[in-house]
């Protein structure tokens, strides 16, 4: 009897102790895209090279939308742009326009994103200005380029100049918790221009051989 008493109190002893025990909760895999960004060009001759986490270099994405009545389609137009917050030099490009029926989707879809920038690749598109990029009338895709100097000096590229291209290639549209993705790789080249306020006059830099490896987000 002493002996069955014994065996009963261990086993107390041992679930109050199993059951003291905290069980590791393992988190489930996050998913997360790879986004790694770079540029490379020639602003006037000289290289120019930005890559992301060197000098405090990051990409940042936005978007623009222009909502229209329908039956006249909206308009996105899609930025993508590398800086830091220690070196004033920065390079944007705005493409677009994504053309969506706003009456029957507040946005565009995912699968409307994903087919706007697969098409768009691979081929030579033109240089727009951001009026025509946004005009309803407008139903040719482009894109504009935006150059910050070391003064912090804006440069704009303009639809007007001639021999103007510009390539986007699409490497990859995914989706992670933080939102979907279009990642591409861009070939351009152009000029960019800024009003000197001093000599009254308008002065543009040559842009060569550029390639920007980015993002759009959706």
């Amino acid at each position: 009897m002493k002996s069955l008493h014994t065996y009963f109190l261990l086993f107390t002893v041992f679930l109050s102790f199993t059951s003291c025990i905290k069980h590791e909760v393992v988190p489930p895999p996050t998913n997360t895209l790879d986004l790694n960004a770079s540029f490379v060009g020639y602003v006037n001759g000289t290289q120019l090279e930005f890559t992301q986490n060197v000098l405090n270099y990051k990409a940042y994405t936005d978007k623009y939308m222009e909502i229209y009545s329908s039956p006249l389609l909206s308009k996105m137009l899609f930025i993508s742009e590398m800086k830091s917050v220690t070196d004033q030099r920065a390079i944007r490009l705005t493409f677009g326009s994504l053309d969506w029926d706003a009456s029957a989707n507040s946005t565009p879809t995912l699968a409307m994103f994903n087919d706007f920038h697969s098409n768009n690749s691979g081929i030579n598109l033109p240089f727009r200005d951001w009026a025509s990029l946004i005009d309803v009338t407008n139903t040719v895709d482009g894109v504009q380029v935006e150059y910050t100097d070391q003064n912090g000096i804006i440069w704009i590229s303009r639809e007007s100049d001639p021999g103007q291209i510009a390539k986007f290639t699409i490497l990859n549209q995914a989706t992670d918790k933080t939102g979907d993705y279009s990642l591409f790789e861009v070939t351009f080249s152009c000029k960019v221009w800024r009003y000197n306020v001093q000599t009254q006059l308008d002065e543009s830099l040559n842009i060569s051989n550029g390639k920007l490896i980015a993002w759009f987000k959706l």
